[in-house]
């Protein structure tokens, strides 16, 4: 697990187009700083390019799903 600062990345794991819907690949560490622990090693299916990713993996179409600007 990797620690990152959700406002300042563009990762897919944090990606509401990656295919993780129990979000079992990112957890909490300390959210009211923005901080979550993800799995850069896992691999779901982007929704908008139809290809496998991995949760360190970043393109243009990211959009957040955890409701950071």
């Amino acid at each position: 697990m990797m620690q990152i600062d959700v406002s300042h990345c563009r990762k897919c794991a944090f990606c509401k187009y990656w295919y993780d819907p129990t979000n079992s690949a990112i957890s909490p560490k300390y959210p009211q700083r923005g901080i979550w622990e993800y799995d850069h090693r896992a691999k779901k299916k982007c929704l908008k390019t139809n290809m496998e990713k991995t949760a360190a993996s970043f393109c243009s179409k990211y959009e957040p799903k955890l409701g950071q600007t």
